[in-house]
């Protein structure tokens, strides 16, 4: 398990160092796939915040946690990401086995649509800010909805694994989630 520590506003000191990289063993302890540990400690004004990014097994887990001592947010972040292990691991026991799928590049693509312009010719293409592939692997709906509320993304692209077909699960803006399914014709 790689862990990499940064600090906004904080020393990093080396018992702080070993606090975090102690508590984070134990996370290893629990589930033994974690891959990649990305921890950041920040402190504004009274506030002082832990989060923490995690690889493991194929899945990205994310986890934040505020108080006023550094310790106790060290603490508490540590144990959101284990109930989020434990689910996970619970949901592998019950799944008993990877869904018959395959798995489908999904491309993404943000568009310039050049607001200053009041109208656009009909052959007008807007440039291309940023485009990135993403792996929709196969997987059920309840395992898409544990992974987005696991993840970081608002959207998450994957492969049914009833109908292997391409769906998605995206968190909406008052913050309930949607599933969008192809209708068969």
């Amino acid at each position: 398990m790689q862990v990499s520590i940064t600090g906004r506003h904080v020393d990093l000191t080396e018992p702080l160092k070993a606090y975090v990289d102690d508590k984070l063993q134990h996370l290893k302890h629990s589930f033994d796939h974690v891959v990649d540990v990305h921890v950041v400690l920040s402190v504004e004004k009274f506030r002082q915040r832990c989060e923490v990014s995690m690889q493991a097994s194929g899945i990205n887990i994310h986890g934040t946690h505020e108080t006023e001592d550094m310790y106790a947010s060290i603490d508490g972040v540590v144990d959101k990401l284990n109930r989020q292990l434990k689910r996970y691991r619970a949901k592998l026991r019950r799944h008993r086995g990877d869904p018959v799928g395959r798995e489908i590049k999904v491309s993404h693509r943000i568009l310039d649509m050049a607001s200053e312009k009041e109208e656009l010719t009909e052959d007008h293409q807007p440039e291309t800010l940023r485009h990135e592939q993403i792996d929709a692997k196969p997987m059920s709906v309840d395992e898409a909805v544990m992974q987005l509320e696991l993840g970081s993304r608002d959207i998450l692209f994957f492969t049914n694994g009833q109908t292997e077909q391409l769906n998605a699960v995206y968190r909406r803006p008052d913050g309930a989630l949607s599933w969008i399914e192809p209708e068969t014709a």
